[in-house]
């Protein structure tokens, strides 16, 4: 509308009648009329400025809201593979009577017989951003964490006790591996948004059976 108005006052100037009625008025009401347009141009060139300048802080900001997304996912991309790396190893193990060293966790213990507890500080401490990920994957990486916390409280109790391994980490990790999937996938530019199959694997109660 700015421009269009711009563009409607030159074209009045430009018009021959009018620049006769010009001529035709008394000095005076030409100079008023004269400030008026030149008023009301600069004020609409004032207008346009601001307009813009708003347009491109908004577009900043969206572009940095963009960058710091991309590089939460690909944190906590990074944090899930390493968990379902470490879920992996622990259903790989068959010696139900294995020391601290068979089943401790990414997290470097003091050496005691008691089980170890896996280091989540990419998402403990980035919780409350998961927002720039869309409401989907941060639902999923929230899910993700809380399965892997049951299960791995769970599968180090029963070690502890001696009284076998948990049967459901090989399921926890595969939602786990999925979920870091679509983080990869946002990360290189792809949808935040998961499709209704994808949200009835991802939360779905992990099957699993617990060794005895």
């Amino acid at each position: 509308m700015i421009f269009l108005a711009i563009a409607a006052i030159a074209f009045a100037l430009l018009n021959p009648e009018v620049r006769l009625w010009l001529q035709n008025t008394p000095p005076g009401l030409n100079a008023a009329v004269g400030a008026f347009a030149g008023t009301v141009i600069g004020l609409l060139g004032i207008a346009a400025a601001i307009i813009y300048h708003a347009q491109m802080e908004r577009d900043d900001k969206t572009a940095r809201q963009s960058d710091d997304a991309r590089v939460l996912a690909a944190a906590i991309h990074g944090e899930i593979v390493a968990l379902a790396q470490w879920l992996a190893i622990q259903a790989s193990q068959n010696n139900a009577d294995g020391r601290n060293d068979l089943y401790r966790s990414n997290e470097i213990m003091d050496g005691s017989d008691s089980a170890g507890f896996s280091s989540r500080s990419v998402y403990e401490t980035n919780a409350g951003r998961l927002d720039l990920l869309g409401s989907d994957l941060a639902a999923a990486v929230a899910y993700c964490h809380a399965i892997f916390e049951q299960a791995e409280w769970q599968h180090n109790a029963m070690l502890s006790r001696g009284t076998g391994r948990s049967g459901n980490l090989p399921a926890v990790e595969e939602k786990m591996r999925a979920t870091a999937s679509y983080l990869a996938a946002f990360v290189s530019g792809g949808p935040a948004e998961i499709d209704a199959a994808g949200r009835q694997a991802l939360f779905a109660q992990p099957a699993g059976r617990t060794d005895d």
